[in-house]
């Protein structure tokens, strides 16, 4: 039965028998040739790795804040009275300078001044009769009544204010003579002669829409928006690790636009908030300085870098942050194998790390990041024949 089932597959049976004699010789051959370029087992877990010798060098520990530059002093001018303007300065357009001191804007206060002299006037009569009535008992009362009715006029400044009353018979007699009526009348009219003019409280610029002699103006009513752009200010939100980094707070900084750092003006720190940002957990520090040429780098509105020097390390080691391992250590290479040392970080900036001097000297850093780093890992050095 097998020889006839033999005869009838011969064909089959030959080439099945040469396929199988096929596989069996490839099999053997790349078991040979595996064998013979298979690594040593001492290379099996040997990492290549590059390292570089410790060197520590000195390090400031700046730290660099960014806010938006400010007038130290704006002022919104509004008229206390109202009337037509017989004096504008220049018109109060947006732009113009103007210094300490400078009448800006006055109305007209013909009505204001003759009625001021006719009270002055009847102060000057109330009290030339109440003098009269001292005249008589002499003593200290009328010699002090009397230096005062000479002080009185009826043209300009500042009418003085009453003497000291000694007795309640001296207010008695004040008021029954009008003395005291005449006196704050007096003193209304000349604060409402102040009110017709104002002057500028500090230099700087104004903005506005600008105010035409003879127009007329309300109580109240807006004038101009005084900037002083001489002094300015940048607050910037510092987070509290910030603060800790520079300890004693240098209070010289320099500050520069923020997309020119190579162009720097001084500036001071003038105060610290006393209160964090809930949501920013930051806290603002505010800088002063000044700019008297009018730079338009430094005018309010710019965005500005400021940079404050913090405590300097004479021995500090700066290294990318992708080497430092989770558990705050670095690789370090040993006699071919690999240590873990921890390190204390001073500060980060960007990509880099400012770690504290707390490795030994002379050791040999590896540089190459490792995913899974292991002490006692083997290492090998590029270019090293160990």
């Amino acid at each position: 039965m097998f020889k006839k089932f033999y005869q009838n597959n011969k064909r089959s049976i030959i080439m099945i028998a040469a396929v199988l004699l096929l596989s069996g010789g490839v099999t053997a051959y790349l078991i040979g040739f595996s064998a013979e370029v298979e690594t040593p087992e001492e290379d099996k877990n040997v990492r290549l790795v590059q390292t570089e010798s410790l060197q520590y060098e000195s390090y400031t520990l700046n730290v660099t804040g960014q806010g938006f530059i400010e007038a130290a002093r704006t002022l919104n001018l509004s008229g206390n009275a109202g009337g037509q303007v017989i004096y504008s300065y220049k018109g109060l357009k947006s732009g113009t300078a103007v210094e300490e001191g400078t009448l800006l804007v006055k109305l007209d206060d013909e009505l204001i001044r003759n009625n001021l002299a006719l009270a002055r006037s009847g102060l000057i009569s109330s009290t030339a009769q109440l003098l009269s009535a001292y005249k008589s008992e002499g003593g200290a009362a009328y010699t002090r009544w009397n230096s005062y009715l000479k002080s009185l006029n009826t043209e300009n400044g500042i009418t003085p204010p009453l003497p000291e009353m000694s007795s309640e018979r001296e207010k008695l007699l004040l008021s029954t003579y009008g003395v005291l009526a005449a006196y704050y009348s007096v003193r209304e009219l000349e604060e409402a002669l102040e009110d017709c003019q104002i002057y500028a409280p500090f230099s700087g610029h104004i903005s506005g829409n600008g105010v035409e002699e003879f127009s007329f103006i309300s109580p109240g009513q807006p004038l101009l928006t005084l900037t002083d752009t001489l002094h300015l200010e940048i607050a910037i939100p510092l987070t509290r690790e910030e603060l800790i980094l520079l300890e004693t707070l240098n209070p010289e900084v320099q500050i520069s636009p923020a997309d020119l750092p190579e162009k720097t003006t001084p500036g001071r720190i003038e105060r610290q908030d006393a209160v964090m940002d809930r949501n920013s957990q930051t806290i603002d520090l505010h800088i002063a300085f000044e700019n008297p040429e009018l730079d338009t780098l430094f005018l309010p509105g710019n965005y500005a870098d400021v940079r404050i020097e913090g405590r300097r390390l004479d021995r500090a080691l700066i290294l990318p942050r992708a080497l430092l391992n989770s558990d705050q250590t670095i690789n370090v290479f040993e006699e071919g194998k690999l240590k873990k040392y921890p390190v204390s970080v001073a500060t980060t900036k960007g990509e880099y790390m400012i770690l504290e001097p707390t490795l030994p000297e002379g050791v040999q850093i590896i540089r190459t990041r490792i995913q899974k780093p292991f002490e006692g890992m083997e290492l090998k050095r590029e270019g090293s024949e160990e």
